[in-house]
């Protein structure tokens, strides 16, 4: 578990830290089966809408509660946010936070881009500042892996109490910059080395287990776009080598698909687009057969 909350961050984040908190699995026979819930970027604020990317912040309430509904009707293991939760200001984590506990589902809680900009920024103000937690970690349901990374890790969200990564981020990004690459973008970040290593780590064991894996994240990584992770080559060749059966992301609002050597890179839409499109999915896993039931403009896959 790498979800690192001190005394003072659980202090500071308050009913926040509900977010940081990972849901127990009771541990039973592997069953060759999992259903899950996936949500990407609500990213809710009382905000009026960007007409030009056509985001309706404040709608998000009403389609995350009409999302939650529906998937409350279904047997479900668990239901996944893939980030940005909310847009900008930490007290729109007071207005989402009671909708998402009418979910009767265990819920695990990517950290987006937007969580952690404004979540880094209360956590400076702080006297003495405290550094934006490291959010990942990985849990068993039914015999499937399920890996939660942080592309957070090394960003320009980190704070001056997260020691080097903010200089490490932005060396990384003036590189990619320099090399052209178009995921050279200040809304993005990257796997740190020690994150990396626990990665590999974890995927190890998952083998030496014949477990299944699954990853979830909030940046793509595969095909790619502007919105892709920094490092984002070496993460596809990890996941690749160790035949990660599929990755979940989120951040392109406009969704996203490519398979790479055996393993399915899906970019979900994101929900704050649109007046009144409600995107979600619920995923099923039987044995290596993945179908993705798309809700709204989601769209459905058998892969």
């Amino acid at each position: 578990m790498n979800t690192r909350l001190t005394d003072g961050h659980r202090q500071a984040l308050g009913e926040v830290g509900e977010f940081y908190r990972v849901p127990g699995f009771a541990v039973t026979a592997t069953s060759g089966r999992v259903r899950f819930g996936l949500i990407a970027d609500p990213q809710y604020a009382d905000a009026d809408p960007d007409m030009r990317h056509l985001r309706y912040y404040r709608h998000s309430l009403h389609k995350l509660a009409a999302a939650i509904t529906d998937l409350n009707k279904s047997p479900l293991d668990f239901v996944a946010t893939l980030g940005d939760l909310v847009d900008r200001h930490w007290s729109s984590y007071g207005e989402i936070l009671p909708i998402y506990r009418r979910l009767r589902h265990p819920h695990v809680t990517v950290m987006g881009n937007h969580d952690a900009d404004t979540v880094s920024h209360h956590l400076a103000s702080r006297q003495p500042p405290l550094g934006l937690p490291k959010h990942y970690f990985h849990f068993l349901v039914n015999g499937y892996r399920f890996i939660v990374i942080d592309g957070n890790d090394i960003s320009l969200y980190c704070n001056q109490a997260n020691g080097d990564d903010r200089q490490e981020a932005q060396r990384m990004l003036a590189q990619l910059t320099v090399e052209g690459k178009p995921q050279a973008q200040s809304w993005n970040g990257a796997l740190g080395q020690v994150q990396l290593q626990w990665l590999e780590k974890t995927l190890q064991d998952a083998q030496t287990r014949q477990e299944t894996v699954i990853v979830l994240g909030h940046y793509p990584i595969a095909p790619v776009n502007t919105h892709n992770l920094w490092n984002d080559d070496i993460v596809t060749a990890l996941l690749c080598r160790y035949r990660v059966r599929a990755y979940f992301g989120g951040h392109q609002h406009g969704g996203g698909y490519q398979r790479v050597n055996g393993t399915d890179f899906i970019t979900l839409k994101g929900m704050v687009d649109g007046e009144e499109h409600t995107p979600y999915a619920i995923v099923e896993l039987q044995g290596s057969a993945l179908t993705l039931h798309g809700f709204g403009p989601e769209v459905s896959r058998e892969l």
